[in-house]
């Protein structure tokens, strides 16, 4: 594709390509633009039609890029990372805001005490919460700061380890019949396939506990709820277990399925004054909840 063409297309433009492309759909992408699938169909047509090249392949599996897509993709995300270096660097349109990516189970009893922290050391800075498992946004800069459980982040990533995250088997506290003796013969609650790459899954797995679940779900958090009803028995992080009056620890720590729990930043924001400060703060925070992480308020 000549740079005679790409010319021709302005920056919005290429917002919508990249949104598109990202996405796989036209109703998600204009949801993150803030447009309508009308409206966005009619766009890609038109950019299509003023290049002489379709862009799109239109599946049941959702919107392709082609091989002519490929260039202008390219330029695209390099553009949209020049921009966020600019308006960073330059204080611009993001002043005194940042965005936390985090996961859901630390939402119950961590984050919003160290967003309570925050809003009382660092006044100036707004933080937007994201809630999910992936990293790509980390990586891709949509967000600034992560916390999440894991092992040595890449090396577009730079973080800390805050400490251990420890796990253990909890039964509701009204069963007090529950042992680690007879784990073999109660109900349990389990994780399902969407988790079997989790040590505690495969562990389950191994011991013919999978067997036993009278339910199986794609959340960990989801599990401690339905313990909270007395379902069962289940492995949860001890920040969640010791934390709730509603269960008791009926095992010692399943050391085998530690892990740890890190602050991560792309390598690109090392020394921002907002980033740093919110990273100090939140680290003091998470180290007054050490004990909780690593098990030891059962």
């Amino acid at each position: 594709m000549s740079k005679f063409l790409t010319s021709r297309l302005a920056w919005n433009d290429y917002q919508v390509i990249l949104a598109v492309a990202r996405h796989g759909s036209l109703s998600k992408a204009a949801e993150a633009l803030g447009s309508s699938h009308p409206t966005l169909f009619r766009r890609i047509r038109d950019i299509e039609a003023g290049l002489g090249t379709t862009l799109f392949e239109r599946s049941r599996q959702g919107y392709q890029p082609t091989a002519a897509a490929t260039e202008l993709l390219a330029l695209a995300e390099e553009f949209d990372q020049r921009l966020r270096d600019l308006e960073r660097d330059a204080g611009l349109g993001s002043a005194g805001r940042l965005t936390l990516a985090t996961t859901e189970v630390l939402m119950p009893r961590i984050v919003p005490p160290l967003l309570t922290r925050c809003r009382r050391d660092l006044p100036d800075i707004t933080i937007n919460l994201q809630i999910g498992e992936s990293l790509a946004n980390v990586r891709q800069r949509e967000a600034d700061i992560a916390l999440r459980s894991g092992g040595e982040p890449d090396g577009e990533l730079i973080g800390r380890v805050i400490c251990n995250i420890e796990v253990a088997v909890y039964a509701p506290a009204g069963w007090p019949n529950v042992s680690e003796e007879n784990l073999h013969e109660q109900a349990w609650v389990t994780v399902d396939e969407s988790l079997g790459h989790l040590a505690s899954s495969k562990w389950l797995e191994a011991e013919g506990l999978m067997w036993r679940a009278v339910v199986r779900c794609s959340s960990t958090l989801a599990v401690c709820r339905l313990l909270e009803e007395g379902l069962g028995v289940g492995i949860l992080p001890c920040h969640l277990g010791d934390a709730n009056p509603r269960l008791r620890r009926v095992s010692p720590l399943l050391t085998d399925f530690r892990s740890q729990l890190w602050l991560l930043t792309p390598r690109q924001l090392r020394g921002v004054p907002k980033v740093s400060a919110t990273v100090e703060c939140l680290t003091a925070g998470l180290r007054e909840m050490k004990d909780l992480f690593e098990g030891r308020r059962a």
